[in-house]
C-alpha cells in the first residue's frame, strides 16, 4: 500500500488543476491572442499594434519570413499571400516553426530569398540583435519590405530571456543606410502604458501566492470589470495623451533600396 500524499503536494496539484480551469475560462471569455477582447488584460498592450500589424500585412504579397513565429499568430492577415510562401523561424520548435534556428548561426536560406520579413516582438529577447538585424538584410529581397515591432515601456517578460528596450529612434538605427523607413511609429500612449503595466502587476501579485491563485475563478467577474474599467480610461487617456512620450510600442516599416545588393 503506497503512503498518503502529503498534504502540500495534494494542495499543490489542487492549485494547478484550478489553474488550468481559471486559464480555460478565461480564455473563453476574453479571447486567445491575437484576437482578444477589451475585458482581457493585454488588450491595451495589444490594440495598436494589432491595427497596424493588420495595415501592414494585408497587401504584402510574395515570400515571407516570420523572425521568431511562435504559432505564426498573424498567419490570417496576410490577404494576399498563401501560407505555403509563409516561412516560420524560432530558436525552439513550435506548432507554427517550419525551421528551427540557432543563435548566431547563419540562416539556412540564399540571399535576397525573401520579399517580406516579418519581426514583431522578437528584438527584445535575442540575445544577438546585431547579428539577427543582419541575417535579415542577408535574406531581403532589394525592393522587399521588413516589418519590426518592439516595445519601449513594458513589463519583464520571457525571463530570463528579456534584454532591452527600444525607442522610437533607436529603431531606425538598427538597419543600415541602404533602406527607405516607410514607418516609424509609436503605438499607445500614457494610458495605454499605464493600464499594461497596473494590471501585468496586479496579475503577477495574484499568481505569487496559492490563496489567491485557487480564488481565480470565484473572483473572475471583479477581475473582468477592473480590467474593462482601467482599459477604458486607458483609451481616454491615450486621446489625450499628445506627448508621443509615454508610448509603448514601436513600429518599423522600411524597404531595402532595388540597387542594394
Amino acid at each position: 500500500m503506497n503512503p498518503p500524499e502529503p498534504r502540500a503536494s495534494l494542495r499543490l496539484r489542487a492549485v494547478a488543476v484550478l489553474d488550468r480551469a481559471a486559464t480555460g475560462l478565461y480564455d473563453r471569455i476574453c479571447g486567445v491572442h491575437p484576437a482578444v477582447y477589451p475585458w482581457h488584460w493585454q488588450w491595451m498592450a495589444v490594440r495598436d499594434l494589432h491595427r497596424d500589424l493588420r495595415t501592414s500585412l494585408s497587401a504584402v504579397t510574395g515570400r515571407v519570413l516570420d523572425v521568431g513565429c511562435g504559432n505564426k499568430p498573424y498567419l490570417t492577415w496576410f490577404k494576399s499571400v498563401p501560407p505555403s510562401s509563409i516561412v516560420g523561424i524560432d530558436i525552439e520548435p513550435g506548432p507554427g516553426v517550419d525551421v528551427v534556428i540557432g543563435e548566431g548561426q547563419p540562416w539556412p536560406f540564399p540571399a535576397a530569398s525573401f520579399d517580406m520579413v516579418l519581426c514583431t516582438q522578437v528584438l527584445e529577447h535575442a540575445s544577438d540583435v546585431d547579428f539577427v538585424m543582419a541575417e535579415i538584410h542577408r535574406v531581403l529581397a532589394p525592393g522587399g519590405q521588413v516589418v519590426i515591432t518592439v516595445p519601449f515601456i513594458y513589463y519583464e517578460h520571457g525571463a530570463p530571456r528579456d534584454f532591452r528596450r527600444f525607442s522610437r529612434h533607436e529603431t531606425t538605427r538598427l538597419l543600415p543606410g541602404s533602406y527607405d523607413i516607410l514607418r516609424n511609429d509609436t503605438q499607445g500612449g500614457l494610458g495605454s502604458t499605464l493600464s499594461v503595466l497596473l494590471l501585468a502587476w496586479l496579475r503577477t501579485m495574484w499568481d505569487r501566492r496559492s490563496p489567491t491563485r485557487m480564488l481565480k475563478i470565484p473572483l473572475l467577474p471583479l477581475w473582468l470589470i477592473v480590467t474593462a474599467l482601467l482599459n477604458g480610461m486607458a483609451v481616454a487617456i491615450d486621446f489625450l495623451d499628445r506627448t508621443a512620450s509615454f508610448y509603448s510600442n514601436v513600429i518599423l516599416v522600411a524597404r531595402k533600396r532595388a540597387s542594394d545588393q
